[in-house]
């Protein structure tokens, strides 16, 4: 009732024929730009929000296992889908970088944000070999590009999302969730005639997949673990439970710059690429001197957030499913400017951690 009264044309997160018409029309709008992602962003988070709150708060007899199985559904499509939209409407814009080029420096480069994201791109035009260093203004960020990358058809994109779709998918979780079903097991079978939790445990689960809120606040101490490897040094793996991303997560990449228009008399021509949003493809191994260090990041740290202690940079390894802590170096942080600069070697989504249980 509180929806039907809303009338701002949401769909329901409870009606899976809204939820499927709303995602696949958005789907089907390949045109949109920045701002306007982040307006339907918004709305987006909302929906995320309430489906979270509902695996959370129903109780086992107002909600069935496959309504929980789907609204968990609708939780992951809806974030990829978002995310989808960002490198769709960072490729439209890269598309016509060239019109929005700085008289200064005769490269682009912008801010966009609003209370969800702020979304910063430079985009390399002009290939200087000088070039060093570029600071976004309006958002504090910064970067400094080896030489190699400087003289590329290369844009660098810095997405903060105040959001974190990310840690509810590492695989620590999953352990955890794991454990906690082989105890419930255990324990059935030696207390036949104790009380079992009408709500099974892979409902939890569904639960922490979703709300990446009650993992960072909930979970504990801060651990790094090692993987078992053969490997001389094994990277460094976080476990969720334990320290938890606080300020939300920095995606930072470097991007492909796709062909420019180019003026033919009155004509104004583009070659097409049907190809998407590119990764640039480089590796640290091309830096110049023998360096392994292929940029070096300064991020502002939100202002509505208060760290203390000094956050751990951790990077987001997709293969994995987890975050991790090698592949960054020469950290430093600045308390009272409330930055943090780091070297990476490669180009990462990156977030700042602290111990969950830091306040108990």
């Amino acid at each position: 009732w509180e929806h039907y009264l809303s009338c701002d044309g949401s769909p329901d997160p409870t009606v899976p024929q809204e939820m499927n018409t709303f995602m696949s029309l958005w789907r089907e709008d390949r045109d949109e730009d920045v701002q306007h992602v982040m307006e339907k962003g918004e709305v987006v988070l909302e929906l995320i929000e309430k489906l979270e709150f509902l695996l959370l708060e129903a109780s086992p007899n107002e909600i069935t296992e496959e309504q929980r199985v789907l609204y968990l559904e609708f939780i992951l499509q809806l974030q990829r889908l978002l995310h989808q939209k960002y490198n769709e409407a960072t490729q439209n814009l890269l598309k016509i970088a060239s019109m929005y080029e700085d008289s200064e420096t005769g490269n682009m480069h912008t801010v966009i944000k609003d209370n969800n994201a702020t979304f910063c791109i430079w985009v390399n035009l002009k290939k200087k070999p000088r070039f060093k260093k570029h600071v976004f203004q309006e958002a504090g960020h910064g970067f400094d590009l080896p030489k190699s990358l400087a003289l590329s058809s290369v844009a660098v994109r810095v997405l903060h999302t105040r959001y974190d779709h990310l840690s509810p998918l590492a695989t620590s979780l999953k352990e955890n969730s794991s454990n906690t079903d082989d105890k419930k097991e255990t324990e059935e079978e030696t207390e036949k005639n104790s009380d079992i939790l009408d709500e099974p445990s892979q409902g939890i689960w569904l639960f922490l997949m979703c709300s990446t809120t009650e993992v960072v606040m909930l979970k504990g101490d801060a651990v790094l673990q090692e993987e078992p490897s053969g490997a001389e040094e094994a990277p460094r793996v976080v476990d969720v439970r334990q320290r938890g991303p606080v300020g939300g997560v920095f995606h930072i990449d470097a991007l492909q710059l796709p062909p420019q228009p180019q003026e033919v008399r009155d004509w104004s021509m583009v070659e097409l690429l049907d190809v998407g949003l590119e990764v640039y493809p480089y590796s640290p191994g091309e830096a110049e001197d023998g360096t392994h260090t292929a940029v070096q990041i300064t991020l502002r740290l939100p202002e509505d957030v208060i760290y203390f202690e000094v956050p751990v940079v951790a990077r987001w390894d997709p293969a994995g499913q987890q975050w991790r802590t090698d592949g960054i170096k020469d950290i430093t942080y600045e308390a009272e400017e409330k930055s943090i600069t780091f070297g990476m070697g490669a180009f990462y989504t990156v977030a700042l951690l602290q111990d969950a249980h830091l306040n108990l």
